[in-house]
């Protein structure tokens, strides 16, 4: 089964948000999902690198992931406005 990168960052949203889980058991289910081999995932290594950034540092999943993604898409750093996120270690503050 094909998961979109749009369904896994809605999937950690809903984890958090509407059941209330904890960052590490966020990060420990979509890790699972990730190794399933009944699923295959868009951007899976855009995805193992934005859960590595999410764990390791005080950021929105969100920002890591589109962090991620520039980086795997040849445009790294992620320029953003964002001061936190321009923190992760793929992005950069735009001033």
């Amino acid at each position: 089964m094909f998961v979109p990168v749009t369904v896994a960052l809605e999937l950690e949203w809903v984890l958090r948000a509407n059941y209330g889980l904890p960052k590490l058991d966020v990060v420990r289910q979509l890790s699972d999902l990730l190794g399933a081999q009944e699923l295959t995932f868009e951007s899976e290594a855009a995805l193992e690198l934005a859960l590595r950034s999410y764990t390791e540092g005080n950021f929105d999943f969100s920002d890591c992931l589109h962090a991620a993604l520039s980086v795997h898409a040849g445009h790294a750093p992620l320029r953003t406005f964002d001061k936190t996120a321009s923190k992760i270690e793929v992005a950069a503050l735009l001033t």
